[in-house]
């Protein structure tokens, strides 16, 4: 039993000397291994010129373009008012909406009339009277003229004592009593013109009080001014409306109108790159939109995916930036919101919706353009011929949302590596592998075309 226990601990021993002694006698020299330089396979787009239309996109609510409020000029009682005086009911321009009784102007108008007509009537009394008057003044010249001549006659038989002193008293007081009948008529004939303007004038100022109340009975009729929406009602009818409370609201239907913020770096990409003429004096906003060329489309994303569109026109500029964001307002107008109108579909561009708004500038030719994640704090890594890495500073022209449009350091041809190097090491090897799709997308975004 003991000489077995010394076989099992001695049997492995002599084993593993054995394996030993043969490991030892085939044994080789270690290999010396060439060093290989290590391959970074990258995703790669070849750089070629082409079109980018430089796009900005803002957000905003709709309103309408233009807003009335029936404000009545006149107090009374509402005596009719349209069925369709209901919010969210659409109006007509020129549609009666509301009328005020007229029952108080109307009498006041007729109280003038009269007055106008008894003016007439003493206008025509007074020129009736003038013509009187200088009929009687040429009868009394002749009497006068004989009355002249018997005191002359009497006077002549007086000195030769054929008559007495009573008598030519008596033609003496008969001259001047013609003398001031002529003189009567004549003073009544100068006072004739001056009576006569008093009369115009109060009649002028009669008339313009009967205009004034035909204007008052006018203004109790209420029509609209434009095709809109009835938007508030703060009235009934058989109500008291007393002048000047708002008794309803509407809004146009023609038009909307989207306000949009923009930062003044957004707004200057957008702006024309070439050269043009200085405005030698405050241009009108016309012609200011004319220069600048900016274009706009609206957006109102629906379920699934589902986006409307709007034809949109820039229209103009807020007049300052806003103190509060630093940003300058955008208005954005679009024709006929209601137009091509299909319940469950598409629907109108109601007041208050929120939408975007994609203002477009005009078309820049020759650009380069590349992702947006590509440019690594203003350095491109760029896949030179021999498959290298080159990182080179270029400038960015401008951003757009994915897109960076390229200004210069770069030329056609050239392979931009899109993908992320960690580290990247200048001349490091490389496997491009180039990304057609990439390329294609990236014309498409530089277009706006949909991706």
């Amino acid at each position: 039993m003991t000489h077995l226990k010394k076989l099992v601990i001695l049997i492995p021993i002599i084993i593993g000397v054995g394996l030993f002694i043969v490991m030892k006698t085939n044994r080789k020299p270690p290999v010396r291994l060439e060093g290989h330089e290590r391959v970074q396979a990258v995703r790669v787009i070849s750089l070629e010129k082409t079109a980018v239309i430089p796009r900005s996109t803002g957000y905003g609510y709709v309103r309408a373009d233009r807003t009335w409020q029936a404000i009545p000029e006149v107090s009374g009682q509402v005596v009719f008012m349209d069925e369709k005086i209901k919010k969210g009911y659409f109006i007509h321009k020129g549609d009666l909406l509301l009328k005020i009784d007229t029952r108080a102007y109307g009498l006041a108008e007729s109280r003038g009339v009269a007055e106008v007509l008894n003016l007439t009537a003493r206008l025509k009394e007074l020129e009736q009277s003038k013509k009187n008057t200088e009929q009687l003044l040429v009868i009394e010249k002749k009497a006068l003229v004989i009355a002249s001549q018997e005191l002359d006659r009497k006077r002549k038989l007086h000195e030769k004592q054929y008559i007495s002193a009573s008598d030519m008293e008596k033609e003496e007081t008969n001259f001047l009593a013609r003398q001031t009948a002529v003189n009567n008529f004549e003073n009544t004939l100068k006072l004739i013109p001056t009576q006569k303007r008093a009369l115009l004038a109060l009649k002028k100022s009669g008339e313009s009080s009967v205009a004034e109340r035909r204007l008052d009975v006018s203004k109790t009729e209420i029509r609209a001014p434009f095709n809109g929406r009835i938007s508030k009602v703060n009235i009934e009818r058989f109500q008291f409306a007393p002048a000047g409370t708002i008794m309803l609201e509407a809004e146009s239907i023609d038009r909307a109108e989207i306000p949009v913020q923009l930062s003044p770096r957004e707004f200057f990409k957008l702006l024309p790159r070439d050269r043009t003429k200085a405005f030698g004096q405050v241009p009108d906003i016309e012609t200011i939109r004319r220069a600048i060329g900016i274009t706009a489309r609206v957006r109102l994303p629906l379920s699934e995916g589902k986006v409307i569109e709007w034809e949109g026109l820039f229209s103009r500029t807020g007049e300052s930036l806003d103190a509060a964001t630093g940003t300058l307002t955008f208005f954005v107008t679009v024709d006929n919101p209601y137009g091509n109108l299909i319940p469950g579909k598409r629907p109108p561009l109601a007041t208050n919706m929120y939408v975007e708004v994609e203002l477009s500038g005009r078309i820049l030719k020759d650009r380069f353009i590349i992702p947006r994640s590509s440019v690594h704090g203003g350095n491109l890594y760029i896949c030179t011929r021999e498959n290298r890495l080159e990182i080179r500073p270029v400038t960015v022209e401008f951003f757009m949302n994915d897109v960076a449009v390229l200004a210069e350091g770069v030329g056609v041809g050239e392979k931009i590596i899109l993908s992320d190097l960690v580290p990247a090491v200048e001349g490091m090897k490389l496997l491009p592998q180039q990304d057609n799709v990439k390329t294609e997308q990236l014309k498409r975004q530089a277009t706006g075309e949909s991706i």
